[in-house]
């Protein structure tokens, strides 16, 4: 539980905060090590310097922005990095005290979102996961540190508080978004959703070529400039709403465990869609270099990442090399337990 907790706390942490406490670390170290100085005042400061880092539930819950009864302003994001940006851009504003900040942490894009909004649908999908991406997933980590997941913390959406669902050109965030929205649908709360991709581009005249597909991927400067667009969106009518909790239970009704953003709409796909993709990934790094050399998994799955228009997550491309190895197609050099134990290259 405490491993959990301190990768936990260094995830959070913003980037200026994690390179501070580095830095001291490193600045003891280096004191102990040439100024001689005795193990017991050595391990004193590296105590003291865990408690400034380690802080209370409640500070945690301030750091992170959690929701109370107090704000005015809720903000719902999808993934951990997007999460991070809005953070950093409340308290660039002066925010803290009227905005807080939910975050759904996983990827809409991957796995089973059959039933989700029921707790059947939920085992179904920690179940999938587990057998095929992680065996170490669970959606109980809040559990240990005292915080409410998601789907409590907006159940505890205050009434009088305007809601802004954050969104991108991405299956994920947009999955996201009607799950969300399904979730709040009998709530009477002012709802905004705002696609930071369409506004940053639009602001911004961004290059085809160099096009952000979530909202995690906007540089903080430019997202300043989004979220000063919120007070000029319009809230979301009733009819959109209704709109939204339909398209919910469309996808909710599905089996499939692969989405993806093609033409401005998400497409459910078979979850061997990228199998040719990959295959080809494999077949032009062999090109390169030698066709008979075996590849590193993790280089493979890197470059498949890399040249792709959005991001599934390095675990799902994980999943489908290995279907390849089982179904033949390409040979292995290792062992499959995780992408930096074997290599693989096309059957010969």
């Amino acid at each position: 539980m405490w491993l959990y907790q301190l990768k936990k706390l260094v995830q959070e942490m913003d980037d200026q905060d994690v390179r501070q406490g580095l830095l001291a670390f490193l600045y003891t170290v280096k004191e102990y090590k040439e100024e001689g100085k005795h193990s017991d005042s050595f391990m004193t400061e590296i105590v003291q310097l865990y408690k400034e880092l380690t802080i209370t539930p409640e500070e945690t819950a301030k750091r992170r922005l959690v929701p109370n009864q107090n704000t005015d302003t809720v903000h719902i994001v999808f993934g951990e990095s997007t999460a991070g940006s809005v953070r950093q851009v409340i308290k660039q504003l002066g925010l803290q005290e009227s905005d807080g900040i939910i975050c759904f942490p996983d990827l809409f894009s991957v796995g089973p979102i059959w039933k989700l909004h029921e707790p059947e649908g939920r085992l179904y999908r920690k179940e999938w996961i587990r057998n095929h991406l992680d065996p170490e997933y669970t959606d109980d980590n809040y559990a240990f540190t005292g915080e409410l997941n998601p789907i409590e913390m907006v159940q505890q959406i205050p009434e009088q508080a305007q809601i802004v669902i954050w969104g991108g050109n991405s299956a994920h965030e947009r999955i996201g978004s009607r799950y969300v929205q399904y979730l709040l649908r009998e709530y009477r709360n002012q709802m905004i959703e705002i696609n930071a991709v369409d506004i940053c581009e639009r602001k911004y005249n961004i290059a085809d070529d160099q096009k952000y597909f979530h909202t995690g991927e906007i540089a903080i400067d430019k997202l300043i400039e989004v979220f000063l667009e919120i007070k000029r969106i319009p809230p979301l009518t009733n009819v959109e709403r209704d709109n939204y909790e339909q398209e919910w239970m469309i996808y909710a009704g599905t089996k499939q465990v692969l989405r993806l953003w093609m033409d401005g709409e998400i497409n459910t796909v078979e979850q061997n869609h990228l199998d040719e993709y990959l295959l080809h990934t494999v077949y032009k790094l062999q090109s390169r270099s030698n066709p008979e050399a075996f590849l590193k998994a993790a280089r493979i799955i890197g470059e498949a990442i890399g040249y792709f228009d959005e991001y599934i997550g390095d675990s799902f491309f994980e999943y489908r090399l290995r279907s390849l190895i089982y179904e033949g197609k390409l040979e292995i050099c290792g062992i499959p337990k995780a992408m930096r134990y074997y290599s693989v290259r096309i059957k010969l």
